[in-house]
């Protein structure tokens, strides 16, 4: 009997949740083939699980608007999904459309409150009324709809960057914060995630938004046995850096600098124009390189610039100045161009699909061997990529032996006829 998936996304009729909610409806249709996902690959083949055809998509989002009409939007930004593949996939991304409703946007900034739709009326609503409802909307899309589980995915815009407050640290702390409806030491990621944690559904948050990796977070996935991760997907530029940047040192070759400039457009470029929401994307691709390079005083420059005309199209330019023998100085530089959506789509589909194995499994908590699909993953500081995808490979294997395990003992155990 099929195990139906709930997938709830926050940012519903984004350009990352468009792609990829189009690109399973499309999969399905025999439309496209599924180059990109990352659980097809043969190291993780013989893991069980969840199937394309089992996920059920709803969500919520600030804009009134649809899947129909965001499609459209993301194929005018990429090329991606022609008239012809929107038609044949019509009827399905109006029946998950039906499912999308307005989400919450405390404390979300000015360059993301400018897209709030009229019919989003909250600020008179306390956030523990907000946590009840989001509760609720989860609880009635599992019983409507007979899903073994509902993933709770965080794909909306990246909130300004909020200095951790000292209530953070504690979960008791966090839920007086919710309780007495302290809205400006709140942030959407972070309630959106407290509501799942504390109602037993994981959490995934692609977003460099605060999300579950904050500690009193992490408490309550483990008080309540719920698995979660994150934070911020790394699709690009971040991608080849870390890949690059192990390179050089396991050549003895020092980094002097580096410096990446990246531009985009779409709404993602329109919201990161603004200085509080890019501040924490460029410390999540700052970080990553300080982690990388051990120690060694490195220049590191990063530049995040909003080029309207380039739509999805994100474009990353890098300047690495190393030295070598005889104290030579030399230059290597490289250009990345990728459409930032469909790269982090099949992304968010593998977390969706080993996040929802982890959980039948028994496992919560922080899902460390997820930390190649992120930028800045929580509670792993090694951020060299091979190595991440080491862990993520040795975890299938472990997971695939205990498997085999459990059958031939349940094999043993039958009684004959």
């Amino acid at each position: 009997m099929a195990r139906k998936v709930g997938v709830w996304v926050i940012g519903a009729c984004g350009s990352v949740s468009t792609c990829m909610i189009a690109g399973v409806e499309a999969i399905k249709a025999g439309l496209v083939s599924r180059s990109g996902l990352v659980t097809d690959l043969a190291e993780l083949a013989a893991l069980p699980l969840a199937g394309l055809e089992d996920l059920v998509f709803a969500g919520y989002d600030i804009r009134s608007t649809d899947l129909l009409a965001a499609a459209r939007e993301v194929h005018g930004f990429t090329g991606l999904l022609p008239d012809g593949m929107i038609e044949r996939i019509r009827p399905a991304l109006a029946e998950i459309s039906s499912r999308i409703s307005y989400g919450c946007s405390v404390n979300c900034g000015e360059a993301i409150a400018r897209y709030k739709s009229d019919g989003l009326q909250e600020e008179e609503t306390p956030v523990a009324r907000i946590v009840e409802k989001i509760q609720a909307d989860l609880r009635g899309f599992r019983d409507r709809h007979g899903l073994a589980d509902v993933i709770l995915v965080n794909l909306a815009s990246t909130e300004p960057y909020l200095s951790a407050p000292e209530q953070w640290r504690e979960l008791r702390d966090f839920r007086g914060l919710i309780a007495n409806d302290r809205r400006e030491q709140l942030c959407p990621s972070a309630i959106y995630a407290f509501a799942a944690l504390d109602a037993g559904f994981p959490y995934v948050n692609f977003t460099p938004s605060a999300g579950s990796s904050i500690p009193a977070l992490a408490q309550l996935a483990e008080e309540r046995r719920v698995p979660h991760y994150g934070k911020d997907g790394k699709t690009g530029e971040t991608l080849v850096k870390t890949t690059l940047a192990p390179m050089f040192l396991a050549r003895n070759l020092r980094i002097l600098s580096w410096t990446g400039h990246n531009i985009l457009g779409n709404r993602d470029g329109e919201v990161l124009d603004n200085p509080a929401n890019r501040e924490a994307k460029i410390r999540d691709k700052d970080e990553t390189l300080r982690q990388l390079v051990r120690g060694q005083d490195v220049f590191s420059q990063v530049r995040i610039d909003y080029v309207p005309s380039l739509g999805d199209w994100k474009t990353a330019w890098d300047f690495i100045h190393f030295q070598g023998f005889l104290d030579a100085k030399m230059i290597m530089q490289f250009l990345w161009q990728g459409c930032d959506s469909a790269l982090a789509a099949p992304l968010v589909i593998d977390l969706v699909r080993m996040t929802e194995y982890a959980h039948r499994n028994g496992e919560a908590g922080a899902l460390r061997h997820l930390a190649c699909f992120f930028k800045s993953p929580f509670q792993v500081a090694d951020h060299d990529f091979r190595n991440q995808f080491d862990m993520l490979v040795r975890y299938a294997e472990e997971r695939t032996r205990a498997e085999a395990a459990a059958t031939a003992v349940a094999a043993t155990a039958m009684p004959r006829p």
